[in-house]
């Protein structure tokens, strides 16, 4: 992760407009914020070890990060990823279980600003809609975690593996019923995902190609038949 470079990183504080969670925060206090950051350029393949700690807020200004959690086996389970625009962090250091380690990687190269802890309490103390904001954010990721907690309690490895593609599509946009996903999402980052093995993920991905819904093209995927796609979710 590189470091502060003046010559290269943009301190306006209309960087935070690209948060939509800070949308009813007025410009006086963005403009506070903007002075009391540290601007980071991040690589696809940097690692953010612990980006729970010390009360910090993180602001992804540009990228995309994933967060996973390591059990002392050596496990590990893809909690979900942080796309640009968002924010993160443990504003009111909330205690974090010993035996949960977390770590944040970068999939897509960009920028952040990191707020410190006695300074993210003096943001706070600003005005409530900062405290609003940051409600905001949390009860954002909440749902999402909820709806986490729901597809691995409720639905099969292959369905799972059927949602999954259908987001990664959605988001990456649609056109005549097909997408390609570039790069392609490897099959350890989806077991990672699932809650599941590469193995499981090998053999409903395999079906998939037989079934003409999937091509494989070098580092990318095609999804063929959006549609196909999402009667399987349904069946």
């Amino acid at each position: 992760m590189s470091a502060n470079n003046p010559d290269f990183v943009p301190r306006a504080w209309q960087a935070f407009r690209a948060i939509p969670d800070l949308a009813g925060v007025d410009t006086a206090h963005l403009m506070w914020l903007a002075e009391h950051v540290r601007w980071h350029v991040i690589s696809a393949g940097d690692v953010l070890e612990q980006p729970f700690k010390d009360g910090r807020i993180i602001f992804l200004v540009a990228g995309e990060i994933e967060v996973r959690s390591t059990s002392p086996q050596g496990k590990e389970l893809l909690l979900g990823d942080l796309q640009q625009g968002q924010l993160f962090g443990n504003a009111i250091s909330c205690h974090v279980p010993p035996l949960l380690a977390f770590s944040a990687h970068v999939t897509h190269s960009g920028l952040m600003a990191v707020l410190d802890g006695k300074d993210t309490q003096d943001w706070l103390a600003l005005d409530r809609s900062i405290v609003l904001a940051i409600l905001q954010t949390v009860s954002n990721l909440l749902w999402r975690l909820m709806g986490r907690v729901v597809e691995i309690g409720m639905f099969n490895v292959r369905n799972r593996l059927h949602m999954r593609l259908l987001s990664l599509a959605q988001r990456q946009g649609v056109e005549h019923n097909q997408v390609v996903l570039s790069p392609s999402p490897t099959q350890a980052s989806l077991a990672a995902y699932l809650g599941a093995s590469r193995e499981e993920v090998a053999r409903e991905m395999s079906r998939l190609v037989r079934l003409g819904l999937l091509q494989r093209q070098g580092r990318s995927l095609r999804l063929c038949n959006i549609d196909g796609l999402m009667a399987l979710v349904e069946l």
